[in-house]
């Protein structure tokens, strides 16, 4: 649990509630990418050879994006998950 930037500590339930909003808009933000990324998809599937090498690289590029989104989304989840362990 960090500190404020002014220097006050905060309780954990606001430390909770960052963190889950946090993990909340982060959710929300890879949610619409996978729906965005769904018609690229589906031409995919119609493709009977991957030759178009710069649609795939196109593709490579957003799904190592959505990976980073996904990470950090996790990392709060994370960070919630221990404070309530120590809490116990």
């Amino acid at each position: 649990m960090n500190e404020e930037a002014t220097g006050g500590k905060i309780t954990v339930t606001e430390y909770i509630f960052r963190e889950y909003k946090a993990l909340t808009s982060q959710y929300v933000g890879v949610s619409q990418n996978l729906r965005e990324l769904l018609p690229r998809i589906v031409e995919l599937s119609k493709k009977t050879k991957l030759t178009d090498k710069k649609f795939n690289k196109g593709l490579i590029l957003e799904f190592e994006t959505m990976d980073r989104e996904i990470a950090a989304a996790l990392e709060h989840l994370r960070n919630i998950r221990r404070t309530l362990t120590q809490m116990l």
